[in-house]
């Protein structure tokens, strides 16, 4: 058992009290290729940057249907918001 994260008799003895529980992380990735650039893949994580411990994480390719499984992967952490930051510099088209 991570002890990071709350277990569910904790979540239980949590909901009679109120406390809002938040986790705060980011999501991250880098690719590269096998062989050719017509084969690119990428590792997205999520982590808890405060912790370090890494949430979930996905090798897949570099479209969006794979970014969707990392955050299906995330569905049990109580997340309330996610902000996309993409630097205007890096990503001008």
């Amino acid at each position: 058992m991570n002890p990071y994260f709350p277990t569910k008799e904790e979540l239980d003895r949590f909901a009679s009290l109120e406390v809002d529980i938040r986790f705060a992380g980011e999501t991250d990735g880098f690719w590269s290729f096998v062989g050719s650039k017509s084969s690119q893949r990428q590792t997205r994580y999520a982590i808890k940057r405060k912790s370090g411990c890494i949430l979930a994480w996905h090798n897949g390719k570099r479209q969006d249907k794979d970014f969707l499984i990392l955050w299906k992967m995330l569905e049990k952490f109580p997340i309330s918001f996610f902000l996309l930051i993409v630097p205007v510099i890096q990503h001008a088209c």
